[in-house]
């Protein structure tokens, strides 16, 4: 009879091991001690998380939806989950930037352009902070900045990069496009005003209406994210090397 593997002692709670392993086919034992994999010293519930946070490809916005959990506990399962599992992120500039994020939601004011009051009505939605796809299919992780400025991200170690500001810049220039602008390559070194980073491109635009960059400048290269957010938002789409603006948003201008 095939049992569920138990992994901790009954009488203790020590780690179990296996000492002895058997083939049903051709009857064939082996003795010894065999560790078994940090994974299946987790719970049937531990697993079960895990197996659906694959299935979502680790959209934690589709396991809120699957777990019926808000995004805290979801990440605190996770996190719970990796500790465990003795796994921890591997990149510690992104982890202490995620730490900066509140999950607390921001009011809606009147002076909050159409832009800034769509990103966090959908980002209140999902209690304070969530993960969004990037072009490339990586997920990025973003939250409210805690000064109430703008946002941060897990992708941008930079502070003061995704303020309020920047969106509506993106936007602006995207309509003043004709509803279609480059995205820019400033995180190639491009210079401000070249052909990679022209002044109408998405980056070249934020870079010198928001940040001040100059002619000749290079500028840092958040464009990437501040797509994908605009995109999650339903704003506008983010294309390879555009940004192009979403129809039922133009509407409500």
């Amino acid at each position: 009879m095939v049992r569920e593997l138990v992994a901790q002692c009954p009488r203790c709670s020590e780690k179990l091991i296996a000492t002895k392993l058997s083939c049903n086919n051709c009857e064939l034992e082996l003795n010894g001690d065999f560790p078994l994999s940090k994974f299946d010293y987790l719970s049937t519930d531990e697993i079960d998380f895990i197996e659906s946070f694959l299935k979502a490809q680790g959209n934690f916005k589709t396991l809120q939806n699957e777990k019926g959990l808000s995004y805290p506990a979801v990440k605190k399962k996770f996190s719970s989950i990796l500790a465990k599992l003795d796994l921890s992120p591997t990149n510690k500039e992104e982890r202490s930037e995620s730490n900066m994020m509140t999950v607390d939601n921001q009011p809606i004011t009147e002076n909050d352009s159409l832009v800034v009051k769509r990103i966090k009505t959908k980002l209140n939605d999902s209690g304070g902070i969530t993960s969004i796809p990037l072009y490339s299919g990586d997920l990025c992780e973003i939250g409210f900045d805690p000064n109430g400025k703008g946002l941060v991200s897990n992708k941008i170690p930079v502070p003061n990069q995704l303020l309020w500001e920047v969106f509506d810049a993106a936007v602006e220039v995207v309509i003043q496009n004709g509803g279609k602008a480059m995205k820019g390559k400033a995180r190639s070194g491009a210079k401000l005003g070249s052909d990679d980073l022209p002044l109408d491109s998405v980056e070249g635009y934020i870079a010198h209406k928001v940040h001040g960059a100059q002619i000749g400048e290079t500028a840092f290269g958040p464009g990437f994210v501040i797509a994908a957010i605009l995109d999650w938002a339903e704003v506008c789409h983010n294309d390879r090397g555009y940004l192009t603006i979403n129809q039922s948003f133009m509407s409500e201008i």
